[in-house]
């Protein structure tokens, strides 16, 4: 049994912070298993959400594991209604895995009188527990095969048996759905379809949702993620030669934002930080600053530190337009230029 537990301190300022952060809490090699832990905050929301991961997967002998993150109280005492935990059982995998517990903590958590935290530092404690998975005799009976929900759901999307939505998109594509699906996996979603900002009309061929200023293939990449919690890999076909994967990354970063898909806004966070160059840089940091993308925007940050890239960077076309539409974000590049050379 290898087990470990880590104390996470975040300022409570940072929900306060209207640019948003991110950063690694801590990363430690556990049961022989490369674990990271990280949070990033949500300004609009007044949000801090926590990430553990396995950056390079690397599972491959069968593991039962329990992890669980707790916020303390003043007196170090886990707060149960702000306690999450998960466990897997016989579990493999050579992938990146990651598990998110969006909106871990609010403003509005850190205003209650009892947690008295609203001042200073709040402390979360991540405790998990790594064992061994022992082979039974009676295990050559009994197989238990990885989850297979994400297919049964695409099979159902793509076969659109009792959908009850169509959405219309820009262009007259149309695209049937199940509005449960989509009001269970997106807030936004379920206000159109269910609450007060119903957006649909009744037609003699049911409901009809239009969507504007979308393409109909980022719209159909979107609800393929809603379904199956996967996006396709730009060589998949998803991106031809006058839309490469950098732009169409772009566009469903855009989409996952307007509604509410965190895992999907990070994960083509994740895709377009391989991107950066000096010609979509600036492009990069107008996203990620309408976007309120803090990983992309530190990536792009980072890229920029050097002083060759930096010296192309000013001479390209967007250099000028991030100055005129973005000036608070060189504004923000001229400060953490300026600390990194203090700093040298």
């Amino acid at each position: 049994m290898a087990s470990e537990h880590h104390l996470i301190q975040i300022a409570a300022t940072q929900l306060r912070c209207p640019m948003g952060s991110s950063a690694s809490c801590w990363s430690s090699n556990i049961g022989g298993h490369d674990w990271r832990c990280d949070y990033t905050t949500n300004p609009s929301r007044g949000t801090v959400s926590l990430i553990l991961l396995l950056p390079h997967g690397n599972i491959r002998e069968p593991l039962n594991a329990r992890f669980k993150f707790s916020l303390l109280d003043q007196k170090g005492r886990p707060v149960p209604s702000r306690t999450q935990a998960s466990s897997f059982q016989n579990w493999l995998t050579r992938h990146r895995w990651e598990w998110i517990c969006d909106d871990f903590i609010t403003k509005e958590d850190l205003e209650q009188p009892e947690y008295r935290l609203a001042d200073g530092p709040f402390t979360v404690r991540f405790d998990i527990a790594l064992k061994p998975f022992a082979a039974k005799a009676t295990d050559a009976f009994v197989t238990v095969p990885p989850s297979d929900l994400h297919q049964h759901l695409g099979n159902l999307l793509e076969c659109k048996e009792g959908t009850d939505v169509t959405f219309q998109v820009a262009g007259g594509d149309m695209f049937p759905a199940h509005r449960c699906v989509l009001a269970a996996r997106s807030p936004v979603f379920r206000a159109q379809l269910f609450g007060e900002m119903k957006e649909s009309k009744q037609t003699a061929g049911g409901v009809i949702v239009e969507i504007e200023d979308m393409e109909a293939k980022v719209f159909g990449s979107l609800l393929r993620f809603i379904y199956t919690d996967s996006l396709p890999e730009a060589d998949e076909g998803v991106a031809d030669e006058d839309d490469g994967p950098m732009v169409h990354y772009q566009h469903l970063l855009v989409a996952a934002d307007r509604y509410c898909l965190e895992r999907m806004k990070l994960i083509c966070q994740e895709k377009l930080c391989s991107h950066i160059c000096v010609d979509s840089v600036a492009r990069m940091l107008a996203l990620a600053d309408q976007h309120h993308c803090p990983g992309l925007k530190e990536a792009c940050f980072d890229f920029l530190s050097s002083s060759t890239n930096l010296d192309l960077f000013t001479e390209t076309d967007g250099f000028e337009v991030l100055t005129n539409s973005c000036p608070a974000v060189l504004k923000e590049l001229l400060a953490k230029l300026a600390t990194v050379l203090i700093f040298e």
